[in-house]
């Protein structure tokens, strides 16, 4: 099976908001497309599959600047990613959008047509953003491949005619070599090659036998081994390691991470860091007075941590400093500011309130609270190999309430709690979310999205007492996994990010989504 790294898949991207799925997806689709180009992309055309949640939230949650920051180059950490598509206008720049009937093969499937300078589409490839910031390229000129941005890959195109002589010098090179066929011509995708080797493959292009080579390199934080040693890829089995090596939580999830990707644990803990300094920057609440509003939510989280002050209300402690986090990390994000999608964009403010306010309030140095960022990324790695973080595949459970099961876990191990505990933590608080549906009102990560992100934390937190407290959930955090996708896959398409279903068509749901088109009209 396919396993998934922490910091490619879990906890990041790092981003611009406001969707994972929809804006940094995007980027990086947009990006890796650059790099297959070859050179400055001045003209290309993005197709939507007509029946997939795009066309209906690709301007509200930024697929709109995120394939058109992809594709003048920008990565998805660069804040320039939000106003990519007025960049893209200056520099003359022709990228436009449209929609049509795919392959209906994925809710997030596009088409990407690049022209080259004859006005003819050099590069073509069909993508699914498939949750959390991944991303699939499925065709390649109509060719099939699989380009996912976690390993480099070298695709030869030559006719049948010349395949045996091309296949034979590529064999002498030591490499991994995959062969598809369209009509009289033969792509080989080739990987699993040192520089050297490369250097020679990228040669190829010179050769008259040979249509066209195309590079996709490797774009995530982490590259990924070719045939990584897979210690465990869910929660028995991490389980299971534990028991064997003695390690604790946050020691198996470096052990877990360095054993698939091309990296050290000292370069995890780097990354590790990095997304701590990230995240607690994110929980700084934008200036209302500065800060330009995308959506129809003024921003209140300033506002909010005065009232507490003077307004009669619960005493909640730590639970209200975590609510004012989280609101601040989706109010960051709804203004396209710098966030870490953890595991999405729509559930950003889960992990940061959680971990770092939590790990806070205890008290607690840096370096242990990295610790629980660990834990929450290695339970988000076994509901990203074994489910999904995509609201179009399995709605809001799958994203809120990955996130909250993330963070469970990690504060049973700011608690100081074991490994049983925490995945007890995890199941939990998933089992609490089984069955949330998502529907993003005028297509943006608003209302519901930041008041079921501070109800996240507060089921991620309660379950972890529960559990330290002695309570059991009895289903398996791995079966409860297995659950949550099982319902997404059996909830109808309007419930999962369309636009179609819950409160998006409600009256004031439609009245939203009409003021909020004729405000882009305006723009």
């Amino acid at each position: 099976m396919m396993v998934h790294s922490i910091f490619n898949d879990v906890l990041g991207p790092i981003m611009c908001g406001p969707s994972s799925s929809h804006s940094a997806g995007c980027a990086r689709i947009g990006l890796e497309s650059r790099l297959l180009f070859g050179r400055e992309i001045n003209k290309a055309n993005i197709i939507f599959d007509e029946s997939g949640s795009y066309p209906e939230t690709y301007i509200g949650q930024g697929s709109n600047f995120g394939f058109t920051g992809g594709l003048l180059g920008f990565k998805t950490d660069n804040a320039q990613v939000k106003d990519a598509v007025e960049i893209a206008k200056s520099m003359g720049k022709n990228i436009w959008f449209s929609k049509q009937k795919l392959s209906s093969r994925h809710p997030n499937e596009a088409l990407i047509n690049v022209y080259n300078e004859n006005d003819e589409i050099e590069l073509s490839v069909l993508t699914f953003s498939t949750g959390g910031g991944m991303f699939e390229i499925v065709e390649l000129n109509g060719f099939p491949v699989f380009i996912d941005g976690t390993q480099e890959q070298i695709f030869i195109c030559c006719s049948l005619a010349n395949a045996t002589h091309l296949v034979d010098v590529l064999n002498k090179l030591d490499v991994s070599i995959k062969k598809s066929m369209k009509n009289d011509s033969v792509l080989y995708a080739v990987s699993g090659f040192d520089r050297e080797t490369k250097e020679k493959i990228l040669a190829f292009d010179k050769q008259p036998d040979v249509l066209w080579v195309k590079y996709a390199p490797a774009i995530m934080p982490v590259e990924m081994k070719k045939k990584p040693t897979v210690l465990f890829s869910n929660a028995e089995g991490a389980l299971s390691y534990a028991k064997a090596t003695g390690k604790s939580m946050w020691e198996i999830a470096l052990d877990y991470e360095v054993s698939i990707g091309k990296t050290t644990e000292e370069e995890i803990w780097q990354l590790a860091e990095h997304t701590y300094d990230v995240m607690k920057q994110s929980t700084i609440a934008p200036d209302p007075a500065s800060t330009p509003v995308y959506g129809f939510l003024p921003y209140k989280a300033q506002e909010m941590k005065q009232a507490i002050k003077s307004t009669n209300s619960i005493p909640s402690g730590v639970l209200n400093d975590t609510a004012l986090a989280a609101i601040s990390v989706m109010e960051n994000s709804c203004a396209h500011n710098i966030v870490v999608a953890a595991p999405t964009a729509g559930s950003s403010g889960v992990i940061p309130a959680s971990i770092i306010i939590i790990g806070e309030s205890l008290n607690l140095p840096r370096e242990d609270i990295i610790k629980g960022l660990l834990v929450s990324g290695l339970i988000g790695s076994f509901i990203s190999n074994n489910a999904s973080f995509g609201a179009e595949v399995a709605a809001c459970q799958a994203e809120n309430g990955s996130a909250s099961a993330m963070a469970a876990g990690g504060i049973v191990q700011l608690l100081g709690g074991n490994i049983e505990q925490a995945f007890q933590a995890a199941s939990m608080a998933m089992q609490n979310m089984l069955g949330l549906i998502c529907d993003p009102v005028g297509g943006l990560t608003e209302i519901p999205c930041i008041s079921r992100n501070v109800s996240s934390v507060s089921n991620a937190a309660l379950s972890a007492n529960m559990v330290m407290w002695g309570f059991n959930p009895i289903i398996p955090l791995d079966e409860t996994i297995h659950s949550m996708y099982d319902i997404g896959q059996k909830m109808p398409a309007t419930l999962r990010c369309t636009c179609q279903g819950g409160l998006c068509i409600t009256k004031t749901g439609q009245r939203i989504t009409q003021d909020l088109l004729i405000k882009r009209e305006k723009l």
